[in-house]
C-alpha cells in the first residue's frame, strides 16, 4: 500500500483568497463537518509568476494544504470525494465553479516511528518521513492527519488511478509512504519526486 501527498504543477493557475475572512474560513478546514455553517470564501485564480503559464487546473493549487476542485474533477471523482469528506462551494471572482474539499481527519500517523521535528510535548510537528498505521489508512482514498493545523492531504493509489483515468490536470503527486518498507527506509517527503501518471 502506498500513500501520496500533492503539489501544484508549474504553468497552471494557483488560487489565492480575497480578503482576510476568506483565509480564516479555509484555515478552519480540519476534517470537522462544516456544511451547515459554511460561508463560501472568495478566491481568485492567478498566474503563479510572470514567467509561468496560466493554464486552467482541475484543482487550482493553494500552499496551505487546502484542496479545491473545479466541477470537472468533482464530476470525475464524486464517489470518492463523498465517501471521504465534504465538498463546499467557493466563490470565484470570475464565476468559475469551484469547491473546497474538507477530507476526513484520521489519527493515522505513527508518532513513534515517524521521522521529523517534535514539539515540546514530543508530538511530530514537521514530518520528514511518514509512517502510517496500515489498519487506519487501509481502504481510505483521501484523508488528512487529525489535530494538526494545515495538515497535508494524503491520497491512495486508487485516487491517483482515477485522477489519471479522468485525464485531470494541475496536480502532481509524491509517494510519502510505502507499507512494505521499514520506518528507516521511508521516502523523505522533501526529496521525493513526483510519480509519473
Amino acid at each position: 500500500m502506498y500513500v501520496y501527498n500533492h503539489t501544484g504543477v508549474r504553468g497552471y493557475e494557483i488560487l489565492n483568497t480575497v480578503g482576510r475572512e476568506s483565509s480564516e474560513i479555509f484555515a478552519k478546514l480540519n476534517g470537522t463537518p462544516r456544511n451547515e455553517k459554511w460561508v463560501p470564501p472568495r478566491v481568485c485564480r492567478e498566474r503563479p509568476s510572470r514567467r509561468e503559464g496560466f493554464r486552467p487546473s482541475d484543482s487550482p493549487y493553494r500552499i496551505d494544504h487546502v484542496l479545491v476542485f473545479r466541477r470537472s474533477a468533482v464530476d470525475a471523482l464524486r464517489d470518492m470525494l463523498d465517501a471521504h469528506g465534504e465538498m463546499l462551494p467557493v466563490e470565484d471572482a470570475e464565476g468559475v465553479e469551484l469547491y473546497a474539499y474538507n477530507p476526513r481527519a484520521l489519527e493515522a500517523l505513527d508518532q513513534e516511528q515517524t521521522d521529523g521535528s517534535r514539539d515540546a510535548s514530543g508530538r511530530i510537528s514537521l514530518v520528514n518521513c511518514h509512517v502510517f498505521f496500515p489498519s487506519v489508512v487501509a481502504g481510505v482514498d483521501i484523508f488528512r492527519q487529525a489535530r494538526q493545523r494545515y495538515a497535508p492531504i494524503f491520497f491512495s493509489d486508487r485516487f491517483l488511478q482515477r485522477w489519471k483515468q479522468a485525464k485531470l490536470k494541475g496536480l502532481d503527486f509524491k509517494m510519502v509512504w510505502d507499507s512494505d518498507l521499514p520506518p528507516d527506509q521511508q521516502p523523505n517527503q522533501w526529496l521525493a519526486k513526483p510519480v509519473k501518471l
